[in-house]
């Protein structure tokens, strides 16, 4: 204690702040693809849940010790806030432009960029044959083709102050053809030649009946056509696939979107990035990873199994079509399979589904619509959320409804006089309508559970 005062006892944010910082560095470290700014922007309200702890914490021991409790927002504390956003905001456009495929543009704008065509000697191969393309920096465009032959057409791109410096840089680098031990391998070389990044768009043709392993680094893959097996992986662009006759893997790498229009094997997206559209498939689909939409599904032969960290979604056959145009949204359209989805934070709408359905469903409400009675038995449970079932007039069924702290309206006949309330403020029903209809199992904690009557 000095002049009286008590002594003031130093906050212990600043701390907790370097700690949040390389955790989240920590954090880009292990997730690979997953982009600094991506992390900011799911993880930014830590911040403030660590600032109003560290604040708690401070004035709890300062009642303890009997010092004087620090300011509750200081204005060194701001700064460092700042300073921490702009530490990972700065790293988060540095990562960013260093993926770029025009990167010279971003850090050498006193630079232009030049563009130069180079055709590729052709080379012949057998039927049935494996073709692996590599690229650092640019597209793959691998269309099918009569010729029996690797026709390679490279389109290098060059920041540079001149052309003749930029003709120069390009003239370092060249794709080459080369046999492997598992087919044959198409990449460029010299792209790091004389100090600058050279991007090479690669127009590939190559016989209908070969295998494509397919990697760049920075720039988009472009495939039709071809009816072997394809493996495509990008870090930063765009992936389309279209009429594949083989099996289909796909890895995205916080890229942008992945579109995968008719295969006749199986189809496999994994990974990060944005717009997943897969249509057309003729066996099944797995799509695991975090894509932050819209997504689209339609026309899948033997379904799919959709895995994110927010849900766990099986249709056993679509016929219709699945929309996820927001996090926070998704519906299940004219399915002819069995729905099995277990999911958090969504509104779900389940339309014209005829399989069994099983949603398990967490904070957001549930609608089910039937064009016809439904025949297979559903269960759903919800919590913090509605359901709103609506079936045709004609439709029987059992019903053995449930609502925790909320009601149950019904509009089938003597099934609404079959509603009780019990002593915990429970709403419950009980019952049947028609004969031989399937069971509906429906609960929900803190909603509102509506069995409505439609044409």
């Amino acid at each position: 204690m000095a002049n009286g005062y008590p002594r003031r006892r130093r906050s212990i944010f600043s701390g907790l702040l370097l700690v949040l910082l390389g955790a989240l560095f920590l954090l880009h470290n292990f997730e690979g693809g997953l982009p600094i700014w991506r992390i900011l922007e799911r993880w930014w309200p830590l911040v403030f849940i660590i600032w109003g702890l560290a604040k708690l914490y401070d004035h709890f021991m300062a009642q303890q010790t009997g010092e004087a409790a620090p300011p509750t927002i200081s204005a060194g504390e701001v700064v460092l806030v700042l300073l921490l956003l702009l530490v990972i905001g700065g790293a988060g456009i540095f990562e960013w432009g260093s993926n770029h495929a025009n990167r010279g543009e971003i850090f050498f704008p006193w630079e232009q960029s030049y563009s130069f065509t180079e055709n590729v000697a052709p080379v012949n191969i057998p039927p049935n044959s494996q073709i692996t393309v590599r690229a650092n920096r640019g597209s793959l465009i691998i269309t099918a083709g009569d010729a029996p032959q690797i026709q390679v057409t490279v389109r290098k791109s060059a920041n540079a102050a001149s052309e003749s410096e930029a003709q120069s840089r390009a003239d370092h680098v060249h794709v080459v053809i080369t046999p492997s031990a598992a087919g044959f391998t198409v990449e460029p070389q010299g792209e790091n030649d004389e100090g600058s990044a050279v991007s090479t768009e690669m127009d590939i043709h190559v016989p209908k009946n070969v295998s494509l392993n397919l990697s760049t680094e920075r720039g988009g893959i472009q495939v039709s056509g071809i009816s072997g097996n394809i493996v495509a992986e990008a870090h930063d662009g765009q992936i389309e696939i279209r009429q594949a006759g083989g099996d289909v893997t796909v890895e995205a790498h916080s890229g942008d979107d992945v579109r995968v229009v008719g295969a006749a094997g199986n189809v496999r997206v994994s990974g990060h990035g944005t717009q997943v559209e897969i249509s057309d498939v003729q066996h099944g689909v797995t799509v695991d990873g975090e894509f932050y939409g819209p997504l689209t599904f339609s026309r899948l032969t033997e379904g799919i199994h959709f895995v994110s960290q927010r849900s766990d979604l099986t249709v056993t056959q679509l016929s219709g079509r699945i929309e996820m145009g927001s996090p926070g949204d998704m519906g299940i359209y004219d399915s002819t399979g069995n729905v099995t989805l277990t999911t958090t934070k969504r509104d779900l709408t389940l339309d014209n589904v005829t399989g069994k359905i099983h949603v398990d469903n967490k904070s957001g409400n549930v609608t089910l619509r039937f064009s016809q009675p439904p025949t297979e038995p559903v269960e759903i449970s919800d919590q913090s959320g509605d359901v709103d079932v609506t079936m045709p007039s004609k439709s029987s069924f059992d019903v053995s409804a449930r609502a925790h702290n909320g009601d149950i309206d019904c509009d089938f006949g003597d099934l609404s006089s079959k509603i009780t309330k019990e002593r915990n403020q429970d709403s419950v029903l009980e019952g049947s309508f028609g004969a031989h209809g399937p069971k509906l199992q429906l609960l929900t904690v803190y909603g509102t559970i509506r069995l409505r009557k439609g044409q």
